[in-house]
C-alpha cells in the first residue's frame, strides 16, 4: 500500500537518540569541570557531582548538562535524571529515598568505563558520575566522527514528513520528531491503541487506522508500524489518506464500469498492467462458461486463456509447445491495437475476439458470439449461389445494374453472348462498359444511347424492348426494365438466323 522504505532511516534515528545521549556525555566528560565540595575523587578520573534533596536537584557542577524535559507536571528531577542516565545505567533506583547505604553502579560500553556513586545523607543524596578510565584518542576521535555523521541524520529524521516517535518499556515517550509533535494527542492515543501491546525486541507489528478529521469531511488514514527494541518501541505513522481516497475512487469507477457493461451481450475481460483480470461482465460468464468464483479470483492472463482452451472455448492450438508463445504474441498484438480474430469452436459456435490496448499497460479483450451472423451469412451465400446457378441455366442473358449504375451480377449466358467476364476483372464494370460490350456485339447506336440516357437520368419508367444486330448477321432481342430503387435489369435473347428457308421453329 505505502512504501515504508524510510523505515530503515527511521531505525537509524533510534540509534541517533542513543548515540546523541552518549556523545553529550562524552563532550561533558572531555571538558574540565569543577568538582563539587566533598566529592569522592580518584587519581586519573574525571567526575561531576549532583546533590538531590527530596528528589529535587539542588546543586551540580555539570555546566553543560541539561536534564530532559519533564513528561508530566509532577515528574521529579530524579526521574528526569534517571531517564538521562538510563541508556548507560539501566538498573537505577526508582526513588532516592529508598537508599539506605552507599551504592556504586558501573558501566563499560564502547571501551568507556564509567561509575555512578550514591552517598545518601540524612536529607540529601550525593551522586557522582565519574570516568575511571579516559578513552584512547582514537576511540574519542571515532566517537566524535560518528556524532558528526549522526547529527545530520538526526536533523533529517527530525524534519521527516511522517511522524516518528520512541517510547521506553513503560510506554513513556522519550523522543519524537516535528511531525509527531504536530499530531493531536487523541490521535496518537488512538494509534497506540490500534497497535496494541508493545512488540518484543526485534518484532514489528503493522496496522491501519482511520481517525476523525477535525478540519475536513473525510477521515484521516494512517499506516502504522511499531518495532520493538531492547530499550522500548519505535513508532512510525505514514499518512495514506490520499491513497485510500484514490483506491475508493478507483473502486467506485470499476463498479460504475461493471454496471455499464452488465447488460452488454459482448463479453468483456480487462487485464491490468500486471496481466491479472481486473474487470469482467456477466456476458463473459455466459460466453465462456467460466465460474464467477474463478473470475473473481483475478486469474492471470495466461491462466485465463489456458482455462478457455481446456473448456474448448477457444480453438485447440496445433502446437501445444508453442502455446504460451502464441498467447504472448496475441497480447502484444492486442496491446498495439491490432488483434482481431474469429474463433470457430468445436461446439459449432463462432466467436469474434478483439483485443484493445488500455492506458497504463492494461489490455481488454472483447468476446462476441457471431454464430447467428455467420449462419445468416452462410445462408445468404447459399442463396446467392443457388440464384446464380438458376440464372446460369437460362438461355437468356441477364445483367442487373445497381442504383449507382454498376454491374451487380450477370449470368454465364450474358458473358458468353458479349464475351465478357466480370468476375475476372479487377475493376467493377459500370453501365458504360456494359453498353459498350453490347454495342460491339450488337451494333445499334440509337438504342444503346437511349438506354444509357434513361438509366443515367433515372427516367426509365417502362420497359424498353427492341431487336438489335447486324444486317444479315445474328441478332438479339433486348429488354431493359426498371426493378425499383434505381436498380435496372438488362436481358438479351439471341435470335438464330434462318437457314435455307427454315425458321427457328423448324429447328430440332
Amino acid at each position: 500500500m505505502v512504501d515504508l522504505t524510510v523505515s530503515n532511516s527511521v531505525i537509524l534515528g533510534g540509534l541517533v537518540v542513543a548515540f546523541s545521549f552518549a556523545v553529550l556525555w562524552l563532550i561533558g566528560m572531555c571538558r574540565t569541570s569543577q568538582s563539587y565540595k566533598g566529592a569522592l575523587q580518584h587519581p586519573g578520573t574525571r567526575a561531576n557531582s549532583f546533590l538531590f534533596r527530596d528528589e529535587d536537584l539542588i546543586e551540580h557542577d555539570a555546566s553543560t548538562m541539561t536534564l530532559p524535559k519533564a513528561e508530566t507536571e509532577d515528574e521529579t528531577d530524579w526521574h528526569r535524571m534517571r531517564r538521562w542516565l538510563g541508556f548507560r545505567f539501566p538498573n537505577l533506583p526508582e526513588q532516592l529515598g529508598d537508599l539506605t547505604a552507599d551504592l556504586e553502579i558501573e558501566s563499560n560500553e564502547d571501551g568507556l568505563k564509567s561509575r555512578l556513586e550514591f552517598s545518601p545523607g540524612k536529607k540529601t543524596v550525593h551522586l557522582t558520575l565519574s570516568e575511571t578510565l579516559a578513552p584512547d584518542s582514537v576511540v574519542l576521535h571515532e566517537t566524535l566522527r560518528q556524532h558528526a555523521l549522526l547529527e545530520d541524520r538526526a536533523a533529517a529524521l527530525s524534519a521527516a514528513p511522517m511522524p516518528v516517535w520512541a517510547t521506553d518499556k513503560d510506554g513513556n515517550a522519550i523522543w519524537e520528531n516535528q511531525a509527531s509533535k504536530a499530531l493531536a494527542d487523541e490521535h496518537k492515543e488512538q494509534m497506540l491503541l490500534a497497535l496494541g501491546d508493545a512488540p518484543e525486541p526485534g518484532v514489528s507489528v503493522s496496522t491501519q487506522v482511520s481517525l476523525e478529521n477535525p478540519v475536513g469531511p473525510s477521515d484521516l488514514w494512517y499506516d502504522l508500524k511499531a518495532v520493538g527494541s531492547d530499550t522500548g518501541t519505535l513508532h512510525y505513522a505514514a499518512n495514506i489518506t490520499r491513497i485510500i481516497h484514490a483506491e475508493t475512487i478507483q473502486r467506485e469507477f470499476v463498479q460504475t464500469l461493471a454496471k455499464t457493461f452488465a447488460h452488454l451481450t459482448t463479453g468483456l475481460a480487462v487485464f491490468d498492467r500486471s496481466k491479472n483480470l481486473a474487470l469482467f461482465n456477466p456476458a463473459l460468464i455466459d460466453l465462456t462458461a467460466l465460474s464467477p468464483e474463478y473470475l473473481s479470483a483475478r486469474p492471470s492472463l495466461i491462466s485465463f486463456f489456458d482455462t478457455l482452451r481446456d473448456r474448448q472455448v477457444m480453438p485447440e492450438p496445433k502446437n501445444y509447445a508453442s502455446w504460451r508463445s502464441q498467447i504472448n504474441d496475441m497480447v502484444k498484438t492486442a496491446a498495439g491495437g491490432l488483434y482481431q480474430e474469429v474463433w470457430s469452436l468445436p461446439s459449432g459456435q463462432t466467436y469474434r475476439v478483439i483485443g484493445r490496448p488500455h492506458p497504463d499497460g492494461a489490455v481488454a479483450f472483447l468476446f462476441e458470439d457471431i454464430s447467428v451472423e455467420i449462419l445468416a451469412t452462410r445462408r445468404h451465400r447459399m442463396q446467392m449461389d443457388l440464384r446464380q446457378t438458376v440464372l446460369d441455366q437460362l438461355d437468356e442473358g441477364v445483367a442487373v445494374l445497381s442504383a449507382e449504375d454498376r454491374l451487380m451480377f450477370c449470368n454465364s449466358t450474358l458473358g458468353t453472348l458479349l464475351g465478357i467476364d466480370p468476375d475476372g476483372s479487377f475493376a467493377d464494370m459500370g453501365l458504360s462498359d456494359l453498353l459498350a460490350a453490347c454495342h460491339s456485339r450488337y451494333p445499334d447506336v440509337g438504342l444503346w444511347a437511349e438506354v444509357e440516357e434513361k438509366i443515367t437520368r433515372k427516367s426509365l419508367s417502362s420497359p424498353i424492348i427492341d431487336t438489335v444486330g447486324r444486317p444479315g448477321g445474328d441478332g438479339a432481342t433486348c429488354r431493359v426494365m426498371p426493378l425499383g430503387g434505381g436498380v435496372t435489369m438488362l436481358c438479351l435473347t439471341q435470335i438464330v438466323p434462318e437457314v435455307s428457308g427454315m425458321t427457328t421453329a423448324d429447328l430440332p
